[in-house]
């Protein structure tokens, strides 16, 4: 199954070795189907949920820079499925076909928080 995604990747400025830093992204986003019905959303974990309850949650078992400028990173997940519904029996999940989303350029300061839109799509393998 394939959808899209549409939403932001959450960057908060946190404290690094040098000083401050911008974290790893925490996404917050819609998954929308072809039709454009929004069937459930994607969120920090990483986490996938269809409004019928089912859920992946995934860890990176691989990636690739994305083809577009300042896009976030093409991903492999291995996933980690619960619920009987739509997301139920998926074993991987690959965001491709990403837009925006990367980390903003420069310093931060400490506490600062942004939130850049990205889009994806979003391909859940059995």
């Amino acid at each position: 199954m394939t959808l899209a995604a549409r939403g932001v990747q959450i960057y908060a400025c946190i404290a690094g070795e040098g000083g401050p830093v911008w974290s790893s992204a925490k996404p917050d986003a819609e998954l929308v189907q072809a039709d454009g019905r929004t069937i459930g959303r994607h969120f920090e974990g990483p986490t996938w949920e269809a409004q019928d309850g089912s859920r992946v949650v995934g860890t990176v078992i691989g990636q690739a820079q994305a083809p577009q400028a300042h896009a976030v990173a093409w991903l492999l997940l291995a996933g980690r499925a619960t619920g009987s519904g739509l997301l139920a029996g998926t074993r991987y999940v690959l965001r491709s076909d990403t837009a925006a989303g990367e980390k903003p350029p420069g310093d931060c300061a400490m506490g600062q928080t942004v939130r850049v839109p990205y889009r994806a799509t979003y391909t859940f393998y059995r």
